[in-house]
C-alpha cells in the first residue's frame, strides 16, 4: 500500500484525505490536520513550516507521496525542500509567483496574450501617483493585495473613497502586512466567475471539473471577499472547456515549458465569463478551498491512480471519468468572519464514518476550524468551520442535500449563505 502525506489542516486536507481513503491502496497521513479528521486518517503533530520534522517523518514512514494543500508552504519552496525523498504534487518555488505575486503574475499574461482585464500596478513607494490615478479612475473597479492574502485581498470598490480606504491600509501594512506593500488596481469585469482546475505533471496534464465558488460574504454576492463561502460543481459545459483549453490553459503552460519551468502539480484558473470568453482574474498553484470539496467527489478515478500517472508523467494518457452527478459545498463560518472572527463554540457531535466525513448517504462533511477540548468535545477555532457537500442527480437535490447536512450540525454565531446554487 502506497503511503500519502498531505500537508494542511482544512476543509480541503480533510476532503483530499477522505477521497485518498476511499481508494482502498493509500496509507493516509495529514499534516498538522484538524480535530475532524478521524481514522483511518492518521494526524501527524508536524506544522508546514517545520521542514527538518517533515523530512524525518517521510524518511520514517517511507512516504510515496506529498501532496500540498495550501499556497503558503509551496511559496516557501516545500517542493524544493521534500522532492529528493518522495514524489511532491506542488510546482518548485520559482512558480509559486503565479499567485504568490499578483502583480508578476499580471505581467506574465499580458507578455503571452492571454485575455485578463486592462490593469495598473503599484507599490508603496507611488501612494501619490495610486491616488491620483484612483481619484480619476470610473467605478466600480478592483484591487488587489499582490502578496497572499488568504483570498481576502481583493475589493470591489464601488466609489473612490472605498478604493482610497484599500489602498492606505494595504500600503501601510495595516490590513495585510508585507502582502499589501504592492497593489493592482484593475478594471471591472461584468460577468460570472468560473473555478477550472487542471493537474499537469510536467509533460501532460488532466482537466478536472469546473466550479462556480461564491468569494463574497453575504447572498446576492454582497459584503467583504473571504476564503469562498461554498459552490457547486460542475458549473459548465464541456464545449466551453474547450475554449479555456484553447485560449488559457494551453498558452499558460506552453509558455513555462518555453522559459524552462515546465508545470508540475495542481493549477487553479480563477475565471470570469464575459459573453462567452475566458478572462483569467488569478492563478493559484494548488486547489481551491471549497472547490476541492466539490470536485474531488465528482471523480471515478481513485487518487491512488491519479498520483500513480502524475508519477511517471502520463497523465496526457489518463481518462478522467466522472459521476453523473451535481455536487453543492456550503461553508459555515463563525460570527465575524473575515475580519473579526469569534472562536470558542462548542460544536455537535461530528461524523466517524469515512474518516470523519460521511454524514448521510450522499452528504459530506469536511472539517476545518475545529478542535478538540480535554473534555473530549468539538469546538470552533473561528473562521471557516466546515463545508457541507451534498451530491444529486440534479443540482436541486444536491443544494437541498448540502442544506439538510448543515442542520445537522449548529453552533453558536454560525453563519452561511443561503443563495449557494440558487437560480
Amino acid at each position: 500500500m502506497a503511503r500519502l502525506l498531505i500537508v494542511g489542516y482544512g476543509a480541503r486536507e480533510h476532503a483530499i484525505a477522505h477521497k485518498a481513503l476511499l481508494s482502498g491502496k493509500l496509507e493516509v497521513y495529514v499534516a498538522p490536520g484538524n480535530a475532524a479528521m478521524q481514522p483511518p486518517i492518521q494526524r501527524v503533530p508536524i506544522l508546514e513550516t517545520e521542514i527538518a520534522k517533515l523530512r524525518d517523518f517521510i524518511r520514517q514512514k517511507k512516504i510515496d507521496y506529498v501532496l500540498v494543500g495550501p499556497e503558503k508552504p509551496i511559496a516557501r519552496a516545500m517542493y524544493d525542500d521534500l522532492h529528493d525523498l518522495a514524489v511532491v504534487v506542488a510546482p518548485p518555488q520559482k512558480l509559486a509567483f503565479l499567485e504568490s505575486s499578483k502583480a508578476r503574475a499580471k505581467q506574465f499574461l499580458e507578455s503571452i496574450g492571454i485575455p485578463t482585464a486592462s490593469a495598473m500596478i503599484f507599490d508603496k513607494t507611488r501612494q501619490a501617483d495610486a491616488e491620483s490615478y484612483l481619484r480619476g479612475a470610473a467605478y466600480p473597479l478592483v484591487l488587489k493585495a499582490s502578496g497572499l492574502a488568504a483570498g481576502k485581498g481583493v475589493l470591489v470598490a464601488q466609489n473612490v473613497e472605498e478604493a482610497l480606504s484599500f489602498l492606505r491600509e494595504s500600503f501601510s501594512g495595516a490590513r495585510f502586512g508585507e502582502a499589501g506593500y504592492t497593489v493592482v488596481i484593475e478594471e471591472y469585469l461584468p460577468g460570472e466567475e468560473r473555478s477550472v482546475f487542471i493537474l499537469a505533471d510536467g509533460k501532460g496534464y488532466v482537466l478536472l471539473p469546473v466550479a462556480r465558488d461564491y468569494k463574497r460574504l453575504r447572498d446576492g454576492d454582497q459584503g467583504p471577499n473571504t476564503g469562498g463561502m461554498g459552490g457547486y460543481a460542475p458549473a459548465d459545459s464541456p464545449e466551453w472547456l474547450e475554449i479555456v483549453r484553447e485560449k488559457v490553459i494551453e498558452p499558460t503552460l506552453h509558455a513555462l515549458k518555453k522559459s524552462g519551468t515546465p508545470y508540475h502539480g495542481f493549477l487553479f484558473f480563477g475565471l470570469m465569463k464575459v459573453e462567452g470568453e475566458p478572462y483569467v482574474l488569478e492563478y493559484n498553484v494548488r486547489l481551491g478551498d471549497p472547490e476541492a470539496q466539490l470536485i474531488l467527489p465528482l471523480l471515478e478515478n481513485s487518487l491512488e491512480e491519479i498520483l500513480y500517472y502524475y508519477r511517471i508523467q502520463k497523465l496526457s494518457e489518463l481518462k478522467v471519468r466522472l459521476r453523473s452527478a451535481y455536487s453543492v459545498g456550503v461553508v459555515a463560518a463563525t460570527a465575524g468572519y473575515p475580519e473579526s472572527p469569534q472562536k470558542g463554540h462548542l460544536l455537535p457531535p461530528l461524523p466517524a464514518e469515512e474518516g470523519g466525513c460521511k454524514l448521510a448517504p450522499d452528504v459530506y462533511f469536511y472539517g476545518a476550524g475545529i478542535e478538540q477540548g480535554e473534555d473530549g468535545k468539538f469546538y470552533t477555532t473561528g473562521g471557516r468551520t466546515y463545508t457541507i457537500v451534498g451530491l444529486g442527480s440534479t443540482l436541486e437535490e444536491a443544494r437541498n442535500r448540502a442544506y439538510a447536512g448543515l442542520d445537522q450540525l449548529p453552533f453558536e454565531g454560525r453563519y452561511y449563505r443561503t443563495d449557494i446554487a440558487k437560480g
